[in-house]
């Protein structure tokens, strides 16, 4: 893997969190981060696996997913660049994993044991801010993405996607993304035609 875009991905990191670390810290995290590979379609956690392992995505997208009781495939999160992959609530309950998170194309990512990561942000007031923002911006995600079926009609949705992922739609299928804003793939597609009649 190209050093240039590893060491590129933390500077990205640290960015995004507005957090400082020294470079003691960031080496701590070189050594329990390492990086992999996972080809399109590959999983990088399934339903009913324990939630062990914590990912940072260097290039690629993902999604986060359940299949219904009737057999329906339902997206929940998209992830890209810098985003980060696990289930936090599987961790913290120590239960199963309830979703999948797949690689949607070829993807690089960082991979570490949560236990691991956990142990060097102990005692470490810096790494433990950064751990808590990666946190923050996760539940952030999820609460937005909740309100917003409460808050928003479906085109306010796909526009607020839009304004949140504005180069992902390219990257991911239809029905994929019509599923994550809780509308089917036709009427996915009267909205984009409103919306390009109005421009």
């Amino acid at each position: 893997m190209n050093e240039n875009v590893y060491d590129g991905l933390w500077m990205n990191l640290l960015k995004s969190s507005a957090i400082s670390l020294d470079e003691d810290s960031i080496a701590l995290l070189r050594n329990v981060f390492k990086p992999k590979v996972l080809k399109k379609d590959m999983f990088f956690l399934q339903e009913g696996e324990n939630s062990t392992e914590i990912g940072l995505i260097i290039n690629g997208v993902f999604r986060s997913y359940y299949v219904d009781k009737i057999g329906n495939d339902i997206t929940k999160y998209f992830y890209s660049e810098c985003g980060i992959l696990f289930s936090y609530m599987a961790h913290l309950s120590q239960e199963k994993s309830m979703y999948y998170i797949q690689a949607l194309e070829d993807s690089e990512i960082l991979v570490a044991k949560i236990s691991d990561f956990e142990k060097i942000v102990e005692g470490n007031y810096q790494l433990l801010l950064f751990y808590k923002t990666m946190i923050d911006s996760v539940f952030i995600m999820k609460e937005e993405h909740a309100s917003s079926f409460k808050l928003l009609t479906s085109m306010e949705r796909y526009k607020q996607f839009l304004a949140a992922y504005p180069v992902l739609e390219q990257r991911i299928k239809q029905y994929q993304l019509a599923s994550y804003l809780g509308i089917t793939p036709v009427s996915l597609s009267r909205i984009r035609k409103k919306l390009n009649l109005n421009k």
